[in-house]
């Protein structure tokens, strides 16, 4: 057996740093089987029958409770957002006879998707406005007439940036106008209601169909669920089962999803707070940027000026010093390295000097390096 290459020994220092560290970003490194022995013991203490294709107690009382707390009429369990959102929106281009739509260019639709709305759905993208900023209502100028317009709340690839409630009411009302379906990119809905600090059925009665994930900001095994009227939902379902998304059962799915998200939804204030608190303890080290600036919810990119490798070893240094993980993956470009800081449990557990204590040390690694 040969012995393992140094970058293979580096992959397994990083693995145990990261996986015996504090995280800054996200829920941290959660038990998969701790959470399916948290959905075991639900079941087991209610008593739950499982879901069958996707009818049942289990998922429809959750679909109803979900719809009563966004203000919607009907909603529908889902595998995946993925799924759910090119379905709102081939259900809008059918009803209009009319396949064009528009988002954001960076929507997740159009960069990590593989143009699924297009190739599955014949939908035509009319990609909007500058890709450094939400969406505006004078975006829409000059465009051809559309069936929908989505709109993602917050938009994760630009740091998390939010349009302030007068522009998103603007915009909304623009596609008013125009004739124009509008839904709800909500894959951090909750979030978004944490900053616009409106009820969520005030917010979502802005949009005729609504699209909210568990995975993410609640932290539940994968779903998501699709939201509209009623007979929307029943188009969604249909094309849900043509797709081949109404499975046999997704009971550990829903559970784990209905478990987390009240308590979820009760910690997104102070996921923001501490947003703002991290980003302001970020924004003194040299050579770093945070964007948007302050963050407008819990999420926020980081900028650096340095090199990949030299970040990531700095990094390694400090998990390893402080214990502390100071962010994951990073992007390259020829502006320098770029991340993502999205704050959720994992953060709670990390004291304002312990974080200062750490990024003053990850900031003379910098400088010496």
């Amino acid at each position: 057996m040969n012995p393992p290459d140094d970058e293979a020994l580096l992959r397994q220092r990083r693995h145990a740093l990261r996986a015996s560290s504090l995280h800054l970003h996200g829920h941290g490194p959660e038990s998969q089987a701790a959470e399916l022995e948290r959905v075991v013991a639900h079941v087991r203490e209610h008593d739950l029958e499982r879901d069958h294709y996707g009818t049942g107690a289990v998922i429809e009382d959750f679909e109803a409770e979900v719809a009563t707390l966004l203000g919607m009429e009907s909603a529908s369990f889902m595998p995946s957002g993925c799924m759910a959102q090119p379905i709102a929106l081939r259900i809008w281009a059918e009803r209009a006879e009319n396949f064009n739509t528009a988002f954001h260019a960076t929507s997740h639709l159009e960069l990590h998707e593989n143009h699924g709305y297009r190739e599955l759905h014949g939908l035509q993208s009319h990609l909007l406005g500058d890709p450094g900023r939400p969406t505006l209502a004078a975006d829409l100028d000059g465009l051809p007439e559309l069936s929908s317009l989505l709109v993602e709340l917050p938009a994760r690839e630009i740091g998390g940036q939010l349009p302030s409630w007068e522009q998103l009411l603007e915009l909304v009302e623009a596609a008013r106008r125009r004739g124009t379906r509008v839904h709800l990119d909500g894959a951090r809905l909750w979030e978004a209601q944490a900053a616009y600090g409106r009820p969520f059925p005030e917010l979502c009665a802005l949009f005729d169909s609504v699209y909210v994930s568990f995975y993410k900001g609640i932290g539940a095994l994968p779903g998501a669920m699709l939201l509209g009227p009623a007979d929307f939902i029943q188009e969604a379902n249909l094309w849900r089962r043509r797709q081949g998304g109404t499975l046999y059962s997704v009971l550990p799915n829903v559970v784990s999803a209905q478990m987390r998200l009240a308590a979820q939804i009760e910690r997104m204030p102070r996921f923001h707070e501490r947003a703002l608190e991290v980003a302001t303890q970020w924004s003194g080290l040299s050579g770093v940027s945070v964007l948007p600036n302050p963050p407008q919810v819990n999420m926020f990119h980081l900028l650096f000026a340095g090199q990949a490798e030299t970040l990531e070893l700095a990094r390694d240094a400090i998990a390893e010093e402080h214990g502390v993980w100071l962010f994951g993956g990073l992007k390259t470009s020829d502006e320098g390295a770029r991340t993502e800081i999205a704050i959720g449990n994992a953060s709670l557990e990390i004291s304002h000097d312990q974080l200062g204590q750490a990024l003053l040390h990850f900031g003379e690694l910098l400088g010496a390096s």
